[in-house]
């Protein structure tokens, strides 16, 4: 199954942390340095490769990391957009990846970060554990999530014996037809969901993203299909996650619609992924099929219009200047649109119309 970066996530995959930018934030209070050692070296790219950003961190051990190592660490992420830290001591511990992703948001008040606080799941020997099945929150620091498959080792940080992660699997989610299992078996594959990471209700999105990777799947390499018709096609590790640079999506779009994001909005539904838990997943795993299969606003958990997030379609690198596209698709519920700073606004709300334009 391959997958997209999740926010504050622990994963069952490489043995790496990977960070993708999302903003800039000044940090906590942490230990007193004068001087980093850290040094990031660009990712060396395969020849022919289009790719433009990413870099490997090293001479920092991010259970121990000190003021001025965040210093570093924040400005080398402005810079490269992606960080991998290696040759880490010891496994990070929970607490301390928490640590380091909220050092990007000293304000962040919310207690479950980027989604907000995680329903019940269940408890044992007098620890609560929340989440859901197919992310359940750690017990002793629940603003991390483990992503993946199977059971978790007893006594892991709190969980219960014999505790086992559900995982997600494109057929709980995609539009029909799926792949079948002979394909699968065979190692054929689709992109889970495309997304960024957030609540897209009442809580800003977090701007930063750490994926610490456990344990991968073994095996050969998978074959992710588009599905989208294009015949796109692409060899990938197994529980491998893409991630894709929102300056180059906007370097690629066609001149017209580059000046129409550059100058608009776009609105989430509320309750977002309560919104859309009902509906299928186009089979790109991009946008959500327009069947009308969604939570109807009325039957949702109570919200209020103030807390609906409205955000401008491109957002800009405070370090760099450099602007990016950052939208996210499957949550998109209304469009404000200009094709210029003093053009007329136009509103699009009709679902169809708005999953078109962001398709395109």
């Amino acid at each position: 199954m391959v997958f997209v970066s999740a926010s504050n996530t622990s994963t069952i995959t490489r043995p790496d942390l990977v960070i993708p930018l999302k903003a800039d934030a000044a940090p906590i209070s942490l230990r007193h340095s004068d001087k980093s050692e850290g040094r990031a070296v660009p990712i060396v790219r395969k020849p022919g490769s289009k790719v433009d950003f990413g870099a490997e961190i090293y001479g920092i051990n991010l259970n121990d990391f000190s003021n001025a190592d965040f210093t570093f660490i924040s400005d080398a992420l402005h810079r490269h957009k992606l960080l991998v830290f290696k040759e880490q001591p010891e496994m990070l511990s929970p607490q301390q990846q928490y640590r380091l992703t909220s050092s990007f948001d000293p304000d962040e008040t919310t207690g479950g970060f980027a989604h907000g606080a995680d329903p019940y799941l269940t408890s044992h020997n007098g620890v609560d554990i929340y989440g859901l099945p197919n992310r359940p929150a750690i017990p002793v620091q629940p603003q991390v999530h483990v992503l993946g498959r199977g059971e978790v080792p007893s006594g892991h940080y709190n969980f219960p014996p014999n505790f086992k992660v559900k995982g997600i699997d494109h057929v709980d989610f995609h539009l029909p037809p799926h792949i079948p299992a002979e394909e699968r078996a065979n190692g054929a594959s689709r992109f889970y969901q495309w997304h960024f990471d957030g609540s897209l209700y009442n809580i800003p999105p977090p701007r930063v993203g750490c994926l610490l990777a456990v344990r991968t799947p073994k095996g050969p390499d998978v074959t992710v299909h588009w599905d989208d018709d294009s015949g796109s096609e692409m060899q990938i590790a197994p529980g491998a996650t893409a991630v894709v640079a929102g300056s180059r999506a906007l370097e690629l779009l066609d001149p017209e619609m580059r000046e129409i994001v550059l100058h608009s909005r776009i609105e989430y539904a509320p309750h977002a992924f309560k919104w859309m838990s009902t509906a299928h997943s186009t089979r790109l795993g991009h946008l959500i099929e327009t069947e009308g299969k969604e939570v109807r606003l009325d039957e949702l958990p109570p919200w209020e219009q103030s807390k609906v997030c409205r955000y401008p379609m491109v957002w800009t690198n405070p370090v760099t200047g450099e602007k990016s596209l950052q939208v996210h698709g499957q949550g998109a519920f209304k469009l404000y649109l200009k094709s210029s700073p003093e053009g007329e606004e136009r509103i699009v709300d009709d679902l169809k119309e708005v999953r078109a334009f962001m398709h395109r």
